[in-house]
């Protein structure tokens, strides 16, 4: 666990760390990186996710199971096999920690070390979480030692929640609001405006799914699922819940949808804006969430209410590896 906290440091947002003393930063990141700790090595674990996935690959639990790999010079990366959307035909290989620097030339080290170890299972790619995820798929757009599908996966947005409520209004602000929700009922708004954004966008099951109904249940208990108001009309949901992650405490926004009626007139920022008004924050606490490059408008609503990017997910595709179908990828 130590050599893990060490390593996320050098992989953590700058931003994220000028929030929080650092005895504060090592805890967070400690709390961030255990379950993935407690799956390496674990059979029982590999097993599972084995028999999970269904098809295919190595029967030994333990190539299923979080392995330490060692790299030359005495380096190391605690990796994963995954699959993107639970998609068999959509391997590849995360990269939880490496105690090497986040830049091409360690990653080109440990996409080998992951090539030999992984070769069962023929990844498309790796996947790391950056620090400043543009900046690093520009560096290995550049290298010749990687292939073309580098790409942002989802980016990290977040704010401190006292920072957000000083951020001046959005212009929708005053037309939105926000009204406690049931969610038996709410989950089936949900779906229904899910089904009718897939029907516009294919992929999207690949980056968003609709919150199901022990998930709103949970936010619901916590008082922070709500129907979403446009003059006092139903027009979507949003929910949050207590989540700590990627270093942060806070909330984490487990829902936000808008039917086609009320999409594209620029109202998320203010929804937003009226949920902070409801989080029950302390000092240090964010409200953070990902959100894939594809959803332009919604990273431009985030960014409009003063939240900031604080890392991303980055497919890292080392010369040889087939690469995340651009669809995917973003």
């Amino acid at each position: 666990m130590d050599d893990l906290v060490e390593a996320r440091l050098g992989w953590t947002s700058p931003t994220i760390a000028s929030w929080y003393a650092e005895p504060d930063l090592r805890k967070q990141l400690r709390d961030a990186v255990a379950a993935e700790a407690d799956r390496t090595g674990n059979a029982d674990f590999g097993g599972e996710f084995r028999d999970q996935v269904g098809t295919g690959g190595p029967a030994d639990p333990l190539e299923w199971a979080n392995r330490r790999l060692d790299l030359p010079g005495g380096g190391w990366a605690l990796t994963g096999i995954r699959f993107r959307g639970r998609d068999v035909d959509r391997p590849f290989v995360d990269v939880v920690a490496t105690s090497l620097r986040p830049a091409p030339d360690s990653l080109s080290v440990v996409g080998a070390a992951v090539a030999s170890a992984y070769r069962d299972f023929a990844p498309l790619c790796l996947r790391v979480a950056a620090p400043d995820a543009p900046r690093l798929v520009q560096q290995l757009r550049r290298d010749p030692r990687f292939g073309p599908h580098c790409a942002i996966d989802m980016h990290v947005v977040a704010g401190l929640v006292s920072q957000l409520r000083a951020h001046p209004r959005a212009n929708s602000y005053a037309g939105v609001g926000l009204r406690a929700g049931n969610p038996q009922r709410l989950v089936q708004r949900v779906a229904a405006i899910y089904e009718e954004l897939a029907e516009r966008e294919p992929e999207l099951p690949m980056w968003a799914n609709p919150e199901n109904l022990e998930s709103l249940t949970e936010c619901a208990d916590a008082g922070l699922l709500f129907e979403v108001l446009v003059d006092g009309a139903s027009a979507g949901v949003v929910a949050a819940l207590r989540d700590d992650a990627h270093a942060m405490r806070g909330f984490s926004v487990q829902e936000l949808c808008l039917d086609a009626s009320h999409r594209g007139r620029r109202l998320a920022s203010g929804v937003v804006q009226r949920l902070v008004d409801q989080l029950d924050a302390g000092d240090g606490d964010v409200l953070w969430g990902t959100i894939h490059p594809s959803n332009a408008a919604s990273l431009r609503n985030a960014l409009s209410i003063g939240r900031e990017l604080v890392g991303g997910y980055v497919w890292v595709t080392p010369e040889g590896f087939p690469g995340m179908p651009p669809g995917v990828a973003g």
